[in-house]
């Protein structure tokens, strides 16, 4: 019995030992700073999202008419030397239009056939005069228009370095404040990147869509229309916007953002 009671008071020493070492250990002095860090860098390729998009009461009108519209664009690339691995037929899609909710018919009023292709483009001054052409060629569709780096790897990199040294910088500074030490790390958090568009210019281009047959409707054929690219940038007056050419896409953001916790200890 008298055993049993050395044993007991013994487990509890060593219990209240460790509670007094983690206790100890979760009060070390520490601190956490957050920092985000932004370079600027010139995109050097554009990827160019294009659809042929034609509809009919027939759908194999349709069908032919994408296909002698894709197979005219699809002649204009070589012109501009662009390589077989930058162009790629993305989508393939097939809607059959049953009229408005309203008045809904159980058969197919027309269908819509739309193909989706995406370019890739190094050399900027290709971007309008190829645009033009392929419309001409009976494109009715540039879905988007994206400028962006080829090698954003490692432009990621440097944000991501330049944002830890940014907070290291915040955590020296903060403890010598209060005449602290500052430590090693002692937990990394990164923030969500997000680094796909280029800054400093939008376009917009008019979509080209034939009038949509009803019934029995004949499909009115549209009229020709101009293509409509612009890219609105503010001039250098507060008040003044102008359209200018997108052959100059301006500088893309790369950003990283951490959060550091560092030890500190007294001086």
């Amino acid at each position: 019995m008298f055993n049993r009671r050395i044993e007991m008071r013994c487990f509890i020493t060593v219990l209240l030992l460790s509670s007094c070492s983690m206790a100890g250990a979760a009060e070390q002095p520490s601190i956490e700073v957050s920092a985000m860090s932004e370079i600027q860098v010139v995109p050097d390729e554009v990827i160019l999202y294009l659809a042929a998009h034609t509809r009919d009461k027939h759908l194999s009108i349709a069908k032919r008419d994408n296909d002698e519209v894709t197979t005219a664009v699809m002649e204009v690339f070589p012109r501009y030397q662009i390589p077989d691995e930058d162009i790629k037929i993305t989508d393939l899609d097939l809607t059959p239009d049953y009229g408005q909710f309203n008045s809904r018919s159980e058969t197919p009023i027309a269908y819509d056939f739309v193909r989706s292709m995406r370019i890739r483009l190094t050399n900027f001054d290709h971007i309008e005069p190829l645009l033009s052409d392929v419309v001409q060629a009976g494109l009715n569709d540039v879905k988007r228009i994206h400028f962006r780096v080829s090698n954003q790897r490692k432009y990621q990199f440097e944000a991501r370095k330049l944002a830890m040294t940014y907070a290291r910088e915040k955590a020296v500074h903060l403890t010598e404040l209060t005449n602290m030490k500052l430590g090693s790390p002692l937990r990394i958090e990164e923030g969500i990147e997000s680094n796909w568009d280029a800054g400093g210019f939008g376009g917009a281009m008019v979509r080209i869509e034939p009038d949509r047959p009803q019934g029995d409707q004949q499909q009115i054929q549209p009229e020709k229309t101009k293509l409509m690219l612009v890219a609105l940038q503010k001039d250098k007056t507060k008040h003044e916007k102008s359209a200018r050419i997108l052959a100059a896409p301006g500088q893309i953001t790369i950003s990283a953002q951490v959060t550091v916790k560092f030890a500190m200890s007294p001086e």
